[in-house]
C-alpha cells in the first residue's frame, strides 16, 4: 500500500510515522520517502487501519 503524508517533511517525521504504523502491526515494513511526502507499507493491517493509526498520531494520510 501507498500513502501520501503531507505533514512528514523530514526524516525526524519518518520514526513516528513508523511507530504509529507498528502500533497496528509490529510486523510492518515502511518505506518512507520525505521529497515526494509518501510511504510504502508491507502490512496485513488494512488501509483502514493505517490511515487511522497515522491520522491519531498527527500525521493525516490518504491512500495513493
Amino acid at each position: 500500500m501507498q500513502f501520501l503524508v503531507p505533514d512528514m517533511t523530514c526524516g525526524s517525521c519518518v520514526p513516528h510515522v513508523t511507530d504509529a504504523i507498528a502500533k497496528v502491526d509490529p510486523g510492518a515494513v515502511v518505506e518512507a520517502d520525505t521529497v515526494a511526502r509518501t510511504i510504502t507499507v508491507t502490512t496485513s493491517a488494512s488501509q483502514q487501519e493505517i490511515e487511522e493509526a497515522l491520522t491519531d498520531d498527527g500525521y493525516p494520510a490518504t491512500a495513493i
